[in-house]
């Protein structure tokens, strides 16, 4: 076994805790204008090891203006965005339009973190209080992704989605009269009128129901309903129980219940519902009518029994 003497350990945790004093310490990366130049600072490394580069982004400072730290800047001629020029943007009209989520405009293109968001019009260009979401006269973005929404006058997000974001694999998260939309993906429905976004990624209209960008087939709309989980992942209906948009065989849909710590019981079985990408397991002999979750455990698990 290899043994640390105590310089040596002196030693190492200098070595591991450097790159953070450093920071600490007043250096960070991002811009400094330094002795008339503008100076930009990087760290390349995992935040624990690695090196500081500093390079000389422009002679001449003058009229050099900081935007975001790490972001954006420009000067009279060109506009920056961290150690890159942009390529084509105004400098005369270009403004930042939110410090947190990076994003800016001049009088030609719309930007976010430096990256031009296709055919989004400057002019008309706003905000809508979700994250990474933005309009213009003519279109929504998700990102630098163009939605293509077919009406504008319905669009709208789901506001109490509390299991799900934007670019989670299945989440429906906004529709309008002819779509609904599982990240920046338009999947059709069959009636506006009557649709709903359940649970997460579960969906449904009057005539059918739908699970991510994709219609649940055999499942009965009428009785649908969402039950929960950790990520909205459980619903059912009168004849089943669905985990993820998959039937899960062998459950009772009416007395499906979830329980405490991950376990779920029906008339006829007890299950131990995994937090990764694995089915409900069944706890094969379990008694059902007795089984019972008792408490956690220390490792975050939690204890359950039966009469057995």
């Amino acid at each position: 076994m290899l043994r640390m003497t105590m310089p040596a350990i002196r030693v190492y945790l200098f070595c591991i805790l450097l790159p953070l004093l450093l920071v600490g310490c007043g250096k960070e990366e991002g811009y400094e204008i330094r002795d008339g130049k503008v100076i930009w600072h990087s760290w390349r490394g995992d935040g624990l090891s690695g090196t500081w580069s500093e390079g000389v982004l422009l002679d001449d400072a003058r009229g050099f203006t900081i935007l975001q730290q790490q972001g954006y800047a420009k000067n009279a001629e060109s506009v920056f965005y961290g150690s890159r020029k942009l390529d084509g943007a105004d400098a005369a009209t270009f403004e930042l339009l939110d410090q947190s989520s990076g994003l800016a405009k001049d009088a030609k293109r719309v930007y976010l973190s430096g990256a031009v968001i296709a055919g989004a019009d400057p002019a008309t260009f706003a905000l809508t209080g979700m994250e990474y979401l933005g309009k213009d006269n003519k279109d929504y973005y998700l990102g630098t992704a163009p939605l293509h929404v077919r009406d504008m006058s319905t669009f709208k997000t789901v506001k109490d989605n509390t299991f799900c974001s934007q670019d989670s694999d299945h989440c429906i998260w906004a529709w309008n009269k002819f779509d609904y939309y599982v990240g920046t993906q338009a999947t059709p429905m069959v009636d506006s009128n009557t649709f709903q976004v359940i649970q997460s990624s579960y969906a449904k209209d009057a005539k059918q129901v739908y699970f991510g960008s994709t219609v649940l087939a055999g499942a009965d709309a009428a009785s649908f309903q969402g039950i929960g989980g950790e990520s909205g992942e459980f619903a059912k209906d009168a004849k089943h129980v669905y985990w993820n948009g998959e039937v899960v065989e062998g459950s009772d849909a009416k007395t499906f219940q979830l329980l405490k710590y991950r376990y779920a019981k029906d008339s006829k079985q007890a299950y131990f519902c995994y937090a990764s990408g694995s089915p409900p397991l069944i706890l094969a002999g379990s008694d059902a009518k007795t089984f019972e979750v008792i408490g956690p455990s220390t490792q975050g698990f939690g204890y359950a029994k039966d009469a057995k």
